[in-house]
């Protein structure tokens, strides 16, 4: 009797899976763009940011797809990413951006993770690692050493420079080329960096990759372009990487002028075909796209009707000849990219991603 409770309680999953939103991921595009943006370096030297889940598309994926590309340096924000990076990719270069705390030590050590230093506690705490990571602030103002910081610090170079893997810093406008800000922080990093003959540089984001040459250094942390976001101002040089897919629910013909959603605040006409789809806010799509975003299906552009709910949405596919229940909608794909749903949104591509929630199934192709 037991093993039929189970049977019973497990047989529905498998078939909600089949059902679920789901986000497909190329990574041969992740490395394409890798190889891409290592081509566009200076010294061909660089690395990868994982970070939040690999940006949302699933680190475990991405990076083992990234190593296996060559790329051996790998960038991620907290303690706990960067240890389950190690339980992935044991001979990686792995170094965590907020830097190692009181306590966290022994963690440090036992993971062979790389800590960034942000300021002179750190680096106390950081006293018996073998290797760290120097992150001076030219102008951001978020983590990282000021300038007076590093200029104290130069005096004991000669003791932590074997054990500094690299000094960094992070560009705030470098998705704008003519920003006078690039320039700023360029000569403010160059100057601070005088004073550590010898030591390994980087400065370059994503869109730093795309600036002249002298922003590039010894090594590039490219991470949103590794998952297709633009990061020019003008065409996007990167491939498509992730499509975001729904399946249909249900079809409906109206059989009478009738208001779809809550608030009902969309009014169709009678003869109507609207198609119920298995997404929404629950999932990390947002709710701002409600009446005004679009789905395409079979290639076909569908509007979006009424408010987007926690796990569903509406498309009008009236125009949409031969739509089945059996179809899905895609919400980001190479026609509608993720940078589009942003601007959509008023937001940027990276919180697209990042917002994608865990019910939504990732699928992985090469």
């Amino acid at each position: 009797m037991k093993r039929e409770e189970n049977s019973t309680r497990h047989a529905p999953r498998a078939t909600r899976r089949e059902h679920s939103p789901t986000l497909t991921v190329d990574l041969g595009a992740v490395r394409a763009n890798w190889r891409l943006l290592k081509d566009r370096h200076a010294k061909k030297s660089i690395a990868a940011v994982v970070k939040a889940n690999a940006y949302g598309l699933g680190v475990e994926a991405v990076s083992r797809a990234l190593w296996d590309e060559g790329c051996r340096e790998f960038f991620v924000a907290t303690l706990e990413e960067g240890i389950e990076l190690r339980g992935i990719l044991p001979d990686a270069a792995i170094a965590v951006f907020s830097g190692v705390f009181a306590g966290e030590e022994k963690e440090y050590a036992a993971h062979r993770l790389v800590p960034v230093i942000n300021d002179a506690g750190q680096l106390a705490a950081a006293s018996g690692q073998r290797s760290v990571i120097l992150h001076i602030d030219t102008g951001i103002t978020r983590l990282g050493l000021s300038e007076s910081e590093a200029k104290k610090l130069s005096a004991d170079w000669p003791l932590i420079t074997g054990r500094c893997r690299l000094i960094m810093s992070h560009l705030a406008c470098s998705s704008e080329p003519a920003h006078p800000k690039n320039a700023e922080q360029l000569a403010r990093f160059r100057q601070t960096l005088a004073r550590f003959p010898g030591a390994r540089a980087s400065v370059c984001n994503s869109a730093g990759l795309f600036l002249p040459p002298e922003f590039h250094f010894d090594l590039g942390r490219p991470g949103c372009a590794l998952y297709g976001i633009n990061p020019t101002p003008g065409k996007n040089p990167m491939q498509h990487v992730a499509t975001l897919s729904a399946p249909i629910l249900q079809i409906r013909t109206l059989d009478r002028d009738e208001t779809v959603g809550y608030g009902a605040t969309c009014q169709v006409k009678k003869g109507s075909r609207i198609a119920i789809l298995a997404l929404g806010y629950a999932d990390g799509y947002f709710r701002s796209q409600s009446n005004k975003g679009a789905a395409f299906i079979n290639g076909r552009k569908v509007p979006i009707i009424g408010r987007v709910s926690m796990d569903m949405i509406a498309l009008d596919v009236s125009a949409a000849a031969g739509v089945t229940p059996d179809m899905r909608a895609e919400f980001i794909n190479a026609e509608q990219t993720v940078d589009d749903v942003a601007g959509q949104c008023g937001t940027i591509g990276y919180e697209i991603f990042t917002r994608i929630g865990e019910r939504v199934k990732r699928v992985y192709h090469s």
